[in-house]
């Protein structure tokens, strides 16, 4: 299956969750992680989805009773996170009439979009995706990965990004073409001696002076 893979902004975001399980709440811990406000529907939520409610109220709202048709208006994304494949599908046929994105879980033929295997780390999201066809393999794979990812990079992306838009706006650069620019944030992020560096600096002077260095 050819698949197109994108990330979504779904921060102020509609979404609607049709269940209150386990499974429904990692969807809703997900979605709030994201910015998205969420409507969740079902006859009974799990301590986790009621825990949530009570912390965001302004970004969850709990509808207490099973799945009708019109739970999804005006939402962006829907999950339908329940065990029965008739509601599933029920939400599957109102989703695609309305053009919106919904992914039942586990339930492969009531999807538009799968959600793949990911790992977030502040500003870092990266994820693999087998197409439906092992999301355990996409887990181990993500498993395999995660372990080369610095455990600072939450740091080090920060300190990028303040390099990145220095280079781009401070008129200590103004002279540095952009393909100039891009060279120096390549060898920075190249060159481990380099990140320690960047990654040292206490504000964004030091920045300035460890980027003439390399200018």
């Amino acid at each position: 299956m050819k698949l197109y893979p994108v990330m979504i902004n779904m921060t102020g975001k509609s979404a609607v969750i049709i269940g209150g399980g386990e499974v429904a709440a990692r969807k809703l811990g997900d979605l709030l992680d994201s910015g998205a406000r969420v409507k969740v529907v079902s006859p009974v939520f799990n301590d986790e989805i009621i825990a949530a409610a009570g912390e965001f109220p302004l970004s969850v709202e709990l509808v207490n009773r099973k799945y009708i048709k019109g739970d999804l208006d005006s939402a962006m994304m829907v999950f339908s996170a329940t065990n029965d494949p008739e509601v599933n599908h029920e939400v599957f046929l109102e989703a695609e009439s309305a053009n919106i994105l919904i992914n039942a879980v586990d339930d492969p033929p009531n999807c538009s979009f799968y959600v793949p295997s990911f790992v977030r780390r502040g500003d870092l999201l990266f994820s693999l995706s087998t197409g439906g066809a092992s999301p355990a393999m996409a887990a181990r794979l993500r498993r395999e990965l995660e372990i080369h990812i610095p455990e600072n990079i939450d740091l080090l992306l920060e300190k990028l990004k303040i390099a990145r838009d220095l280079l781009k706006s401070h008129n200590t650069f103004s002279r540095v073409a952009s393909p100039e620019r891009g060279g120096i944030m390549k060898r920075i992020v190249s060159d481990d001696r380099l990140l320690h560096t960047l990654s040292a600096c206490k504000d964004e002077d030091e920045i300035i002076r460890f980027l003439l260095l390399l200018v």
